[in-house]
């Protein structure tokens, strides 16, 4: 038995095949079939159940899962404390949110690249929901992404907050007072899609003046900024991003009461699977985010 073979078995039952982990770990089906046949033979056991389609695990698969994963995490912390730090190595893939990848991403690169140069970074910008899915279902190490608070078996750690307020374009009209929920039936509403903390927070807005009008929807904060300025209609933007097009006009912020919550940003793994690579993304990330955390 070595670990090699017990990784491999917990990538089988993380992803729920013999393909999708030879991908994962860069080796070929027959590789893979072969250290399993080697574990299985060592332990004297069968681990998967070869007679059904996808691998399933056997009863002695599931207990061995407990002990290959305190297994792999225990060499990760000899590597961790015993090696150098700059010889952590591999693949590792991390979902990002868009807000990220336009504010404090390109230092979150260069930083870990700098540190540890021998890890290649696989990057999946997106919108909330699906990176989330992808992190449960194990295609993703580590999300970078909105919310406090995540599904049972996901942890979090806080990377500050973000403030959001209503803007529109430069010939949008004046109004003498805040825009209050009810101000917004109507108006033309752009948000993000369905499956991101934008389009809920826009939602629950449109909830409160009693409208049943849908949103515009767009999966990039880029374009929704750009249909704002043109005046297709307001959105909720970070002022943070935005600061040249307020300061020459393009956009302006729409005072409302009350005003927007703000959204805060975690890094997130699975809670039973904190490897060393997963642990050094996540202190960086940590460490360079941009977002305020002084309310944390």
């Amino acid at each position: 038995m070595n670990f090699r073979q017990l990784q491999t078995f917990i990538e089988i039952v993380n992803l729920g095949s013999f393909a999708a982990a030879a991908k994962k770990l860069n080796a070929t089906q027959s590789t893979i079939s072969a250290r399993i046949q080697e574990l299985e033979q060592d332990l004297g056991v069968a681990l998967f159940d070869r007679s059904q389609r996808k691998a399933a695990v056997t009863a002695k698969g599931r207990e061995l899962i407990g002990y290959a994963e305190r297994a792999l995490a225990l060499q990760d912390d000899i590597r961790r404390q015993i090696g150098p730090s700059e010889g952590l190595s591999g693949l590792v893939r991390v979902g990002v949110a868009e807000l990220v990848a336009m504010t404090w991403l390109p230092q979150f690169a260069a930083t870990l690249r700098e540190r540890y140069p021998q890890i290649t970074l696989e990057l999946d910008i997106s919108l909330t929901s699906p990176l989330r899915t992808r992190l449960i279902a194990g295609d993703l190490d580590v999300a970078l992404i909105p919310g406090p608070a995540f599904d049972v078996g996901l942890s979090a750690c806080s990377l500050g907050s973000v403030p959001f307020t209503w803007m529109a374009g430069k010939e949008f009209p004046a109004r003498e007072r805040p825009l209050v929920a009810a101000d917004f039936s109507d108006l033309r509403i752009l948000s993000l899609g369905e499956n991101s903390v934008h389009f809920e927070t826009v939602s629950s807005w449109l909830a409160e003046s009693g409208s049943t009008q849908r949103p515009d929807l767009c999966n990039s904060m880029t374009v929704l900024a750009m249909l704002t300025a043109a005046g297709v209609g307001v959105s909720l933007l970070p002022p943070m991003c935005y600061e040249s097009e307020l300061a020459s006009g393009k956009l302006k912020i729409l005072a409302s009461q009350p005003e927007p919550p703000r959204i805060p940003f975690s890094v997130v793994y699975k809670s039973r699977k904190l490897t060393a690579l997963q642990s050094a993304i996540s202190e960086i990330a940590v460490e360079v985010s941009t977002f305020d955390r002084s309310a944390d």
